[in-house]
């Protein structure tokens, strides 16, 4: 192994150690199943590995880690036949005690991001719960800058309509 594969290993280590907790919560707050986001995690980042091992060029293993999780996700999603509940009974899916706060914060933002375009959604997801500057997300999504600023500034004036909507209260808390 090479002194320039060594780094890149390490740095992915690294990203594992100090990110692990950080990559399950986004593709948790996309899923909304515990078991599902762990094995997309396991599996984005074994697919990281093997790239590395074969030598793929890449600029920053953080954002690559964070792009394949992402796309996981999205593969995930595409694959998994959606089950639908109704958003009266999503209080009574089974989720175990440890699941629960985080399980009803994926409820609360759901119902609001849900009635964005998903271009939207996507951004808010990444800017508020992922913690993501604006460069990166744009860089993750592959779109301009000042485009995934206006996407964010879109959505949150939308979702700040629904909440200041005094007779809707499918947003209230659960």
């Amino acid at each position: 192994m090479n002194k320039e594969t060594e780094q890149i290993l390490t740095e992915l280590e690294r990203i594992v150690v100090e990110r692990q907790d950080w990559l399950f919560r986004f593709a948790y707050m996309r899923i909304g199943i515990r078991e599902d986001a762990e094995d997309v995690v396991q599996d984005a980042l074994l697919s990281v590995f093997r790239r590395l091992r074969e030598k793929t060029q890449m600029d920053s293993v953080e954002q690559y880690v964070i792009r394949a999780v992402s796309n996981a996700c999205t593969d995930y999603l595409r694959r998994k036949p959606l089950r639908l509940v109704p958003i009266d009974k999503a209080g009574q899916v089974a989720v175990g005690e440890g699941d629960r706060q985080i399980h009803e914060e994926f409820l609360r933002v759901n119902r609001l991001l849900d009635s964005l375009p998903p271009e939207q959604s996507e951004i808010v997801r990444l800017k508020c719960y992922d913690d993501l500057t604006f460069k990166q997300i744009a860089e993750l999504q592959g779109i301009p800058e000042a485009t995934a600023k206006s996407r964010y500034r879109y959505a949150i004036i939308h979702i700040q309509q629904r909440i200041n909507n005094k007779g809707d209260t499918r947003y209230e808390r659960v």
